[in-house]
Order: C-alpha cells, then structure tokens, then sequence
C-alpha cells in the first residue's frame, strides 16, 4: 500500500466518525427537545387530534 492509499484510507475512516458522531449528537438532542416542555406538537393536516409527546411522570 502506498502512501495515497494510506492517506485516503485515513481520510475515510475519519469522515465516517465524524459522520457517525453527527448522527449521534443529532439524535441526543432530539430526544432533549422532544422531552422539553416547550416541545411544539403541530396538528395533523386532517385536522385530526395530534399525537402528545410522551409524558415523564
């Protein structure tokens, strides 16, 4: 292996951490909004009743 080869190897290890550790922190956060009490729950476009976030009691 050359070192091209090696450098691209490298390079693609490290953007599919650094997308993985997006994915991830993304997620987190999310579920972190999704419990807050300002979560905003928008009605469906039926005008069916919409679904409530789950509670933590």
């Amino acid at each position: 292996m050359d070192a091209s080869s090696a450098v691209a190897l490298a390079l693609f290890v490290v953007g599919g951490g650094l997308v993985g550790l997006m994915v991830v922190v993304t997620q987190r956060s999310y579920k972190r909004d999704e419990r807050s009490p300002y979560w905003v729950v928008y009605p469906t476009a039926k005008g069916e009743r919409p679904i409530e976030p789950p509670r933590e009691d």
